[in-house]
């Protein structure tokens, strides 16, 4: 049900009665509270806030959070039931019945997908007993059995009885919470911790609990709210008893390459670029950190899409996230997490290879011409051959010695020198520092921008990149970027980088200009800017628009 981002109706602070109105009915929900532990959930010292909310799906639903931490939610249904979140059952783990699933399905149940009884650890046969004594839709929690914290909460699918006549398939639990939603991305949420079984939940030995990943599309069913067709299930093939692996799973190897490229990534992560897009982080720093003989791919693993990888990570408490407009970004990695401490990078670092660099590196040029063409013909140089400050200092230098022109820091004017810089008839010398500025003006000013192997050549002022911000229809910001493509930068490339911030990005024509623009959605000039001087390397001289960018709040 919060699978997805939900639309806040209201958001009103509990009073004095609203608050001992809420105690109540959280005693008369779960008696096996006490006072005590019900003042402890909800403190008077805490503010306690009451959100009305519309799901994706258009449900209504009620919040109650304490100091922005989620703690009960009730569902606008008959019945009015009023279920804990994972939080409050992270405090108090006997609130709701459970069922203890397999870790790598919480990945499937955190894409949208509900419990199936092939995914439930039974302990021994399967009995009439084994599924409870539980009526259908009763409230129950889902955990993993390597820890006994709840990953889940929802309702029953059928009665116990029922489950244990189905002979293994179907549904078990309809999941309406679950680690990594919607909910859990309000305030700062705390971290899952480790709760020790204490045999109230039953267990299963180790070889049947890496055995069962061999189809975890047999635990778990696909929700419409995510449309991941990857999780449909065929009744005919379910297993209720893994069969034995003898050779090498490739999904058990492709989970375990990605997730020690995770850590990795995590280690030799720098905490002051967070927060960061999951989508950035996977692309430039988990990919980066696959050894150079394997190749990662989240769609070859159990996890299938990035999210449902990131959700299995908070649940094992390395990161967390949040979600905003829709799009997952990373905001803490928990350095002290045993997973990223305890990780041994394998592979050793290999020698870097010199490569081809994208970024555009400009130098100040100059063409000959046919007014310093008799100085310079005597170095071998022609009409139209493009030389650098240096390469001019070293010639003219060489001139003025060779004809005993130089005088310590002067120089003497003849003839030659005289009608190449156009000097007055009463002016016999110069200093040696006027006469190469003057020698060099004679020249035409070029720019030489070289873009990997590729080098090209801009007579005259060199126009510096344009950032503007304008209105389109319906009186939104766009930002517009010109004149890249004099710097060597690739439209469409610069365009694909801009997607990376959550705004897309085209190329279009603008009348009045020559070349065409990157138009970006928005008022993006900031991150343009730090993308073109950090990324690209262009220096900020060549670049104009900065005092477009948003005003800061005082």
């Amino acid at each position: 049900m919060f699978i997805k981002p939900f639309k806040v109706k209201s958001n009103n602070q509990l009073k004095g009665t609203e608050r001992k109105k809420l105690c109540e009915d959280v005693l008369i929900s779960f008696p096996n509270l006490s006072d005590a532990d019900v003042q402890a959930l909800l403190p008077k010292k805490e503010t306690i806030s009451s959100m009305k909310i519309i799901t994706h799906g258009g449900e209504l639903c009620k919040l109650y959070c304490v100091a922005k931490v989620p703690m009960f939610f009730q569902l606008d249904q008959p019945n009015l039931q009023l279920f804990p979140t994972i939080f409050t059952l992270w405090q108090h783990p006997d609130l709701l019945y459970y069922y203890t699933t397999y870790p790598p399905v919480v990945s499937k149940l955190a894409n949208g997908a509900h419990l199936m009884l092939p995914g439930v650890v039974l302990n021994g046969p399967t009995t009439i007993k084994s599924y409870g004594k539980l009526e259908k839709n009763t409230p129950v929690a889902i955990n993993t059995d390597d820890n006994k914290a709840a990953v889940a909460v929802g309702v029953t699918s059928h009665s116990s009885e029922e489950m244990y006549m189905c002979g293994g398939r179907g549904k078990c639990v309809d999941v309406i919470h679950v680690i990594g939603d919607a909910l859990c991305q309000l305030g700062k949420p705390p971290t899952r911790p480790q709760i020790d079984d204490k045999s109230d939940t039953p267990t299963v030995n180790e070889d049947s609990t890496s055995d069962i990943v061999e189809d975890l599309n047999t635990a778990a069913i696909d929700d419409d709210i995510n449309d991941n067709k990857n999780d449909d299930i065929n009744e005919n093939n379910i297993v209720t008893t893994p069969p034995e692996i003898n050779n090498l799973d490739p999904i058990k190897e492709m989970d375990k390459l990605l997730e020690y490229c995770f850590l990795k990534a995590c280690k030799i992560f720098k905490k002051n670029d967070l927060p960061i897009l999951s989508s950035s982080f996977f692309k430039n720093h988990l990919i980066a950190a696959c050894p150079s003989d394997q190749i990662v791919d989240v769609k070859k693993s159990s996890f299938k899409k990035l999210s449902a990888f990131l959700a299995y990570m908070v649940s094992k408490g390395v990161i967390n996230t949040t979600i905003i407009k829709g799009v997952e970004s990373i905001t803490q990695i928990q350095s002290s997490n045993p997973l990223i401490r305890e990780l041994v990078i394998n592979e050793t670092a290999e020698p870097s290879k010199p490569v081809s660099s994208n970024t555009p590196v400009v130098s100040e040029c100059f063409r000959v011409t046919a007014d310093v063409l008799p100085i310079l013909s005597k170095f071998g140089y022609e009409k139209g051959d493009v030389m650098k400050r240096v390469e001019i200092r070293k010639c003219f230098m060489d001139y003025v010695k060779k004809e005993n022109l130089q005088d310590g820091k002067m120089m003497n004017i003849n003839p030659q020198l005289a009608g190449t810089l156009r000097t007055k008839e009463n002016v016999l010398s110069l200093t040696i520092e006027d006469g190469i500025n003057k020698f060099i003006g004679k020249m035409t000013h070029t720019h030489e921008i070289t873009v990997g192997n590729t080098t090209l050549l801009h007579t005259g002022k060199l126009e510096p990149i344009d950032i503007t911000v304008t209105t389109r229809c319906n009186n939104k910001k766009v930002t517009l970027i010109n004149n890249l493509e004099t710097f060597g930068i690739k439209l469409d490339e610069f365009s694909k980088e801009c997607q990376g911030i959550g705004a897309s990005a085209t190329i279009t024509d603008v009348p009045g200009k020559k070349t065409p623009n990157v138009l970006v959605q928005g008022n993006q000039v900031l991150y343009v800017y730090k993308l073109l001087t950090e990324k690209y390397r262009i220096n900020k001289n060549h670049i104009k628009g900065l005092e477009f960018a948003p005003k800061k709040k005082k």
